[in-house]
């Protein structure tokens, strides 16, 4: 049964199976358009797996074309702090985001006003994560928590407290990794901040 978060594309990968032939024999049209709850027969499959979630496909979801009114987008430091480790798109050190230090329990807000589109601790390394869509074009990535405060499906206003700052997942200390997406591709958030 396909959870939340899921793609075809993952689910196929992950029992190294055949991506069109899958969405063939379950009659999807569309491989990129699978529903949560929807049940995939998976040829060969003695037992069902666990399939990761990834931070890319999450922030690729659209959830509908909603006509909600996006505020100019002038990004806000989530947390003040130290930064302890600067945006690098050099594949050898690739660093998708900005991490900044602070004590745990730090509250985390809202960089701008959106719509959270993940609220959980699935996508692997980063622990509780926090994802908010704030148009069709940008995401901001919000990691590490110690506790998410903000459900998937809700609005949050600019600087609402969304969550604390934590070390969960991968980290070697408390910090926020923050990240802001255009498109889907991560960017700078240094070029974005006020």
């Amino acid at each position: 049964m396909v959870e939340r978060h899921q793609t075809l594309y993952r689910i196929c990968k992950t029992y190294g199976v055949d991506l069109k032939r899958v969405a063939s024999l379950n009659g999807i049209a569309d491989p990129s358009k699978i529903e949560t709850g929807q049940r995939i027969f998976i040829p060969g499959a003695k037992k069902a797996l666990k399939v990761e979630i990834y931070i890319d496909d999450v922030a690729a979801e659209q959830g509908g074309k909603s006509k909600i009114a996006y505020k100019k987008l002038d990004f806000v430091w989530p947390v003040k702090g130290k930064i302890s480790d600067v945006f690098e798109e050099d594949e050898s050190k690739k660093h998708q985001g900005v991490d900044i230090s602070c004590p745990i329990g730090t509250p985390i807000r809202a960089s701008n006003a959106g719509k959270v589109i993940y609220s959980n601790n699935t996508v692997r390394g980063y622990g509780n994560l926090i994802i908010l869509r704030h148009s069709e074009e940008y995401v901001t990535v919000y990691a590490h928590n110690q506790v998410n405060l903000v459900k998937e499906g809700t609005w949050v206003e600019k600087e609402q407290i969304i969550g604390r700052v934590g070390e969960s997942g991968r980290t070697s200390g408390p910090h926020l990794h923050f990240e802001i997406r255009r498109k889907n591709k991560a960017v700078d958030p240094l070029l974005f901040l006020k």
